[in-house]
């Protein structure tokens, strides 16, 4: 009569809609946390995030899994293995995201660039995406960031 209570996975697994919401809720407040100004679009079965970027650039984050019935998966989750055999495994979780930094220079012909990426949290992938966009094309990009008086 009575189930046993179910695993996280468990729970993800049977709601996959309400977990994308958290899933993305969560990593629009590590964005706040930076201050990075940013928007974010709800699709049916996915997630937008666009971070503008100096100079008239935008930086698209989509998540790239798939999972139960069809909905985005921000998170990856995997068992973390502690050098110390004492300490337990903890259950942690990486990024998955398909990046599209788009020029928004209406004066230049778009060079728009994408690829994945895969990091441990938001402000990584952030990292990486920049990085990866001045080694592609040579652009410095950094995102805009919230001033002190508009907190």
């Amino acid at each position: 009569m009575w189930r046993d209570t179910p695993s996280p996975m468990e729970m993800h697994d049977q709601f996959p809609e309400l977990a994308l919401r958290l899933e993305t809720q969560y990593l629009i407040s590590d964005l706040k946390q930076l201050g990075i100004k940013h928007t974010y679009r709800m699709r049916r079965k996915s997630v937008t995030l666009e971070i503008s970027m100096h100079p008239k650039h935008l930086l698209r984050i989509t998540p790239t899994d798939k999972g139960s019935e069809g909905f985005s998966e921000w998170m990856t989750w995997h068992w973390s293995h502690n050098d110390d055999c004492e300490k337990p495994q903890q259950l942690a979780y990486s990024i998955r995201a398909h990046v599209e930094i788009l020029n928004m220079d209406v004066g230049n012909p778009p060079k728009n660039t994408s690829f994945t990426i895969h990091e441990d949290d938001i402000e990584g992938l952030i990292k990486v995406a920049i990085k990866a966009m001045h080694q592609i094309t040579g652009a410095r990009i950094s995102p805009v960031v919230k001033s002190r008086e508009s907190k």
